[in-house]
This record gives C-alpha cells, sequence and structure tokens, in this order.
C-alpha cells in the first residue's frame, strides 16, 4: 500500500499535496485586474495625445498614480503565479525547474521596481531621464 492515500470527496479527487491556495490566489488576482484593467484602458483613452506634460499632469494625481501602481503590481503578481503553473506542470529536471522558476520570479520582481520608480518619477513630476539613461 502507498504511504499517500488517494482522497475523494463527492466521487471527486481531492489534491494530495497543494495548489489550492495557488489556485485561489490565481483567482483572486484575476478578478481584482477586471475592473483595474477597464479603469486602465479608460485612463489610457485621457491621456492619448497629451504627450509627456499630459501624462505627468496625469500621474501627478495620487489617486491615478496610485491606482496604475496597484494594476501594474496586480498584473506583474498574476504574470508570476501563471507563469509558475506553467514551469512546473511542463517542466521536469529539478534543475531547469529551479532554474526557471528564479528567473521569473526575478524577473517579475525587476519590473515590479521598474515600473514603481518610474509612477513615482512621473507623479513627482520629475523631469525625464535623458536617453540611454545618461550613459
Amino acid at each position: 500500500m502507498s504511504r499517500v492515500q488517494k482522497a475523494f470527496r463527492n466521487g471527486v479527487k481531492v489534491s494530495e499535496v497543494h495548489g489550492a491556495g495557488e489556485w485561489t490566489a490565481e483567482r483572486l488576482s484575476s478578478l481584482i485586474l477586471v475592473p483595474l484593467t477597464v479603469w486602465a484602458m479608460w485612463s489610457a483613452f485621457q491621456i492619448a495625445g497629451g504627450g509627456y506634460d499630459g501624462a505627468v499632469a496625469w500621474f501627478s494625481n495620487r489617486v491615478n498614480a496610485g491606482l496604475m501602481a496597484v494594476t501594474l503590481l496586480a498584473t506583474l503578481w498574476h504574470m508570476n503565479m501563471g507563469l509558475k503553473v506553467i514551469v512546473e506542470d511542463y517542466i521536469h529536471r529539478d534543475g531547469s525547474k529551479g532554474l526557471l522558476l528564479g528567473l521569473n520570479t526575478l524577473f517579475c520582481l525587476a519590473l515590479a521596481a521598474g515600473s514603481v520608480f518610474f509612477i513615482v518619477r512621473l507623479a513627482l513630476g520629475s523631469a525625464p531621464l535623458p536617453a540611454g539613461f545618461g550613459i
């Protein structure tokens, strides 16, 4: 007899290890992103054609800057969880799986840090960075 006994509830196999919490988190992030994405699209139409000055004026409103930061962070969180599931389901070598999961996390963290940095710069009305970041 195997150590792990298969559990069934109402004729449906119950998860033996993990995944229910991650599944719930993915669904929660999806629900959060629905209104935020609609708001972001509506906001993009407002900003369109205003150039840099229009974007700075829009981001100077703290509600707009805050909602944009929340939208980007929720999107990156959702993306990280989705890519994690793909890697765990389709990559079977432990070394490759660990490397890809680590790169996924680092990539999402780098995008989150960069996104928040530039949202704060726009919200504070900072001058644009020179081409090539001054290099």
